[in-house]
């Protein structure tokens, strides 16, 4: 694998690791159901996918990076929980972005390649979903 991509796998994992640890923060506060099942759902994509992460560098000759992203600290950080749940969205916005970074210099097949399509669309997937569900559930936060 060449280094490139194992940086912006790297990159990605870090990332994901982050998103974890992101909505553990924000599970930890929140006590409506359905978005209680949202973050749930999202955070257990994100460690399967952190998991997955690994496995294609291991695979690849490389060593996966031990790091967790800034992103989780940044989302504790923010004001209200809307505003934390805004600032949720906007990082899976970026990490779509970064996805397709990846696959444009990815093998065009294989296992890699494989990977960062399942994650392109399941973040895609996520942005569009979330955005629709934060707009219906925060206002019932109100």
């Amino acid at each position: 694998m060449d280094q490139a991509l194992t940086q912006i796998l790297n990159l990605l994992l870090e990332s994901e690791r982050a998103g974890v640890a992101a909505l553990d923060h924000l599970l930890n506060e929140i006590t409506q159901g359905e978005l209680r099942k949202l973050l749930s759902t999202s955070r257990e994509d994100e460690a399967t996918t952190a998991s997955h992460l690994e496995t294609l560098i291991r695979s690849g000759g490389a060593t996966p990076s031990a790091k967790v992203g800034e992103f989780a600290a940044k989302v504790a950080a923010a004001g209200s929980l809307q505003d934390r749940l805004k600032l949720l969205i906007h990082g899976e916005e970026w990490v779509a972005r970064k996805v397709e970074e990846a696959i444009a210099i990815a093998p065009a097949a294989g296992p890699i390649h494989d990977q960062l399509r399942a994650m392109a669309n399941r973040h895609r997937f996520e942005v569009e979903w979330g955005r629709a569900e934060l707009i219906r559930l925060m206002n019932t936060l109100e």
